[in-house]
């Protein structure tokens, strides 16, 4: 077969600008387009079902213009399921359509759908949670899985580990409210649901082998994983069931976000992308698959088709699924053009739909770094969130070395990367050095965090680096660090459970011990056991002081526009820092002409008193309470502590 050598030349000749590849259904036809420019010729199979030996038809397809090959069918076949086969040199592959967004059972066949027929009773009527600027979003981070699975969850049996768990009201562990009734009581404005498009490793006939990914190996882009559905064989129940989950946190108030995966496919040989035309959607180098993503391959998206993919799919899912926004796993790789792309077309459909991701690689791109959606090139997608590294290695240490320590648990050096974090990581007069955590372009490009998904959880982290210190001290620890990053400039960002200090052990065989103090905790649980992964609502119960401390956070924030600056500019006129005495002791002065805020921060295991001239009463204290008591001039700061005081 033909080889690409020259991947502009075949852009100019060979890029299809229609809205309308994959299955249509329109009235009594039903259509066909697939994009394969160096095909022999194209065939396609109608299939009755989404697995076995049911073919019903095969028949060949028209080439018509840009390298797009057509068939229209004069019969509505909803409820069908389809395949392409593509020949080269004498030789057919058979696959499912990448532009299928419906499929089989794992993925196999694509389904043909009528999408009207899966909407829930009020879908078509109901609208999205308004948010009006990223600052004003709480991000709450989980896996769908995860959020229910556990007995705890008092979520019904057969709805455990599936969308329509985000659906059951008034769930309960002890006193405590679970799953959606704890979503509202956290008051977070965001649930980001890890990948639910359809994955490779989780095989959807056999749910009692109880299987575990977090989803970050893509199958088929635009159609939903069967696993988190009550039945997996029939493609529209899994769309309903979504769908029924996106109305039901929209109903509470709550926008989802969708964790996206464009970087990478599961496979690279085999792929769909490969077949369908061989050597164009990933980047290649000397004929090898390059593997910036760090699992075997790179999606090419400088590459018009591939671009044009992922802008495609962005704006399906939006529309569709009426998605509130899109987290990027290594956007990094994702070339800045194409990223800028995605935003101008979510901005067509609603400019309020977040965008962020990860500004970074899992390994050495092909393409030039300049060219990507890097960090360190962020004001070439300045609308474009990016997750705040800085700021979570400071606070806790280095996500990367279980000993390392951050300015919460001792280590002072990381208090001048603390107070850039808490101005959302843009330029401020009074902050010098540190350029590195100085790179976003407004503070809505900032979103800050110290736990997620990856590495391992603030608890645990701590349970590690900070081993030497007493539980209680940790617990401060752990409370100093949430108030960091929801008192912060930029865009908070916190996983389900580390409001009430989420582990993640590891499970060992019988008679088999940890290592060391890091080895007792999962640091990469993408594959592991629910008894790893899964939510333990009973934490809740046992600490929720802590859980108290993290809602208190979540409402003085949405309650005081001053943690909520939408603007650089706006940062620089109305933060400043004053002379604590101590440079590791912050004070954080934020003025406008309605409120003076002060946020002081000791993280110092004694008390510190500090001078601050006036008359104050304490908003918030190490507690998360509010306090009528008049202070003046001098504000005694318990140890390990944020405080919030107002000028009166």
């Amino acid at each position: 077969m033909q080889a690409i050598t020259d991947f502009e030349e075949f852009d100019r000749q060979y890029t299809y600008h229609g809205n309308d590849l994959g299955a249509v259904i329109d009235g009594d036809v039903t259509r066909f387009k697939v994009w394969s420019p160096y095909s022999y010729c194209v065939f396609i199979n109608i299939y009755a079902d989404g697995e076995g030996q049911n073919l019903v038809e095969t028949l060949p397809m028209q080439k018509i213009e840009n390298g797009v090959w057509y068939i229209q069918l004069n019969r509505n076949f909803d409820g069908y399921f389809y395949t392409y086969t593509f020949e080269y040199d004498m030789k057919r592959f058979e696959t499912i359509d990448v532009y299928a967004k419906a499929c089989g059972i794992n993925g196999i066949r694509g389904a043909i759908v009528d999408f009207s027929d899966t909407n829930p009773v009020g879908w078509e009527t109901h609208s999205r949670p308004v948010c009006n600027n990223a600052v004003d979003a709480v991000i709450y981070e989980t896996h769908v899985r995860d959020f229910s699975i556990d007995a705890s969850s008092g979520i019904d049996k057969e709805y455990r580990g599936k969308f329509l768990a985000f659906c059951q009201k008034g769930t309960k562990c002890e006193s405590e409210y679970t799953c959606l009734s704890h979503l509202k009581e956290l008051g977070i404005t965001h649930v980001q649901l890890l990948p639910v498009f359809d994955f490779c490793t989780i095989d959807e006939a056999h749910p009692e082998r109880k299987e575990y990914n977090w989803g970050y190996d893509p199958k088929n882009f635009n159609c939903l994983e069967g696993s988190y559905s009550t039945d997996p064989y029939d493609p529209k129940c899994r769309i309903r069931e979504f769908k029924r989950l996106v109305m039901s946190l929209h109903e509470a108030g709550i926008g989802v976000i969708m964790d996206v995966v464009y970087n990478h496919t599961y496979h690279t040989l085999e792929s769909p992308f490969q077949i369908a035309q061989p050597g164009y959607y990933h980047r290649t180098k000397m004929g090898h698959f390059t593997n910036g993503s760090g699992c075997g391959n790179e999606t090419a998206s400088e590459h018009k088709m591939m671009q044009k993919y992922i802008v495609d799919s962005v704006a399906f899912w939006a529309k569709e699924y009426k998605l509130d926004g899109f987290r990027f796993d290594l956007m990094g790789l994702i070339d800045i053009e194409t990223v800028n792309l995605i935003r101008d077309k979510l901005n067509e459909i609603d400019p309020r739909i977040l965008m962020y991701g990860e500004g970074w690689t899992g390994g050495e791109s092909a393409l030039n770094s300049t060219r990507l959606a890097y960090k360190f090139n962020s004001y070439d997608f300045g609308r474009v969130g990016l997750f705040n590294d800085n700021l979570r290695d400071a606070v806790k240490g280095s996500a990367f070395d279980a000993l390392n320590r951050g300015y919460v648990s001792g280590n002072y050096y990381e208090t001048n990367s603390v107070k850039r974090g808490l101005v959302g990581s843009v330029p401020h007069p009074q902050i010098n050095g540190n350029n590195e955590g100085c790179w976003a372009f407004e503070p809505s490009q900032a979103i800050n965090y110290v736990e997620a998904h990856d590495n391992l959880t603030l608890w645990d982290k701590l349970a590690v680096s900070a081993q030497d210190f007493t539980e209680s001290q940790r617990l401060d620890m752990d409370k100093l660090s949430a108030a960091i990053t929801l008192l912060s400039q930029g865009v908070p960002f916190i996983q389900l459970g580390q409001d009430f200090l989420r582990t993640k052990p590891r499970l060992f065989a019988s008679g088999e011990v940890p290592e060391s103090p890091a080895g007792a905790y999962e640091w990469d649980s993408y594959n592991k056991p629910d008894f790893t992964n899964s939510i333990k609502w009973d934490r809740k119960y046992e600490y929720r002081h802590i859980f108290r401390y993290y809602k208190a956070l979540i409402r003085l924030r949405q309650e005081h526009s001053l943690f909520r600056l939408t603007s650089k500019s706006e940062i620089a006129g109305k933060i400043t820092f004053p002379d604590s005495g101590d440079l590791n002791v912050i004070i954080e002065r934020l003025s406008d002409a309605t409120e003076t805020l002060f946020l002081v921060i000791n993280p110092y295991t004694q008390e510190h008193t500090v001078r601050i001239g006036g008359k104050f009463h304490i908003l918030f204290n190490k507690d998360g309470k509010s306090q009528g008591t008049e202070l003046v001039d001098f504000v005694p700061v318990p140890s390990i502590c944020a405080m919030v005081l107002k000028q009166i």
